[in-house]
């Protein structure tokens, strides 16, 4: 045959869906990143978690700083929004491993991305 022409072995339905094994796997290890998986699905997710980040992290970094003067009441209020942020983070991150997780493996099979 010409190069490129399919065969008799070739496989004329296109697979389409995706896996929850790696739709779970990409949650544990890339957080929200994993939304972009299914983004059709999951673009307000991942969106919204990428906007309240970035905001806080702007904030945090304008309102943090540790001073010099040793003053504990503005060290102690650094260090909470440090720990406010983290559990923040840590939210979304458990967010979207149970999303993830939570869906049936008929949702990923019947995934066409529109």
């Amino acid at each position: 045959p010409k190069c490129g022409s399919p065969t008799s072995n070739y496989n004329q339905g296109a697979k389409t869906g995706k896996s929850k094994v790696v739709a779970v796997l990409l949650a544990v290890f890339f957080g929200t990143w994993a939304w972009l998986y299914t983004y059709s699905a999951s673009s307000l997710k991942f969106w919204f978690t990428s906007a309240v980040t970035f905001l806080l992290s702007i904030v945090l970094w304008n309102s943090s700083g540790f001073s010099t003067d040793l003053s504990y009441a503005r060290n102690l209020v650094s260090i909470q929004s440090w720990i406010a942020f983290a559990a923040i983070i840590a939210g979304f991150y458990l967010w979207v491993i149970f999303d993830y997780a939570a869906k049936k493996d008929e949702w990923y099979r019947n995934y066409t991305g529109k």
